[in-house]
């Protein structure tokens, strides 16, 4: 009996041991400067998020654009031109809408507006006005893409950092060191 006791409980050890599954979480926190420059992203970047998005061709595909900086070397900024490029064999333009950083900041009215090749090339243009303050500082929400997935496949929205520029209220140039692009997959 102490045998098939003994055995019954060595057993169960190893089925609770061997039976437990340890998952690794992926994080994707879009302004977390720290975790862009373990990846080797300095700031300010230029982030979209999600990093990997999985669709279907029905579904539509949101990729929303933000800026980072480190917390110790923030740079107030007045105005921003992104220029992006998608895949078009496999999304096609839908929306853009202007983010949450530069339309809620002191309820000031940015300009915001954009031109598409019909192609696959996107310029953003957003330039925050206000009379009292002249700039914005710190991190934010720039704006959401909105597209509709035409074919199935997997392929990337990027920047085009040689495009992008960022300046303050004195038109200088603010140098962006670093983005990271955003991977769509199509079922």
């Amino acid at each position: 009996m102490k045998c098939h006791r003994g055995q019954l409980i060595i057993i169960l050890a190893c089925l609770v041991v061997y039976s437990c599954t340890i998952f690794e979480k992926d994080f994707d926190n879009p302004v977390d400067f720290e975790a862009n420059e373990e990846k080797g992203i300095g700031a300010p970047t230029l982030v979209f998020y999600p990093k990997t998005q999985t669709k279907t061709t029905s579904d539509s595909v949101i990729v929303g654009s933000f800026i980072v900086f480190n917390e110790d070397s923030t740079k107030p900024f007045a105005g921003i031109h992104l220029q992006i490029e998608f895949p078009n064999t496999l999304l096609e333009l839908d929306t853009i809408k202007p983010g949450l950083f530069i339309t809620d900041t002191s309820n000031a009215t940015p300009l915001f507006t954009y031109t598409f090749d019909s192609i696959n090339t996107i310029d953003i243009y957003a330039y925050f006005l206000d009379t009292l303050k002249k700039d914005l500082e710190g991190t934010g929400h720039l704006a959401d893409l909105v597209f509709n997935p035409t074919s199935t496949g997997s392929d990337s929205v990027s920047y085009d950092l040689n495009a992008c520029e960022m300046i303050d209220h004195e038109d200088n140039i603010i140098v962006l060191k670093g983005d990271r692009g955003a991977e769509v997959i199509v079922q």
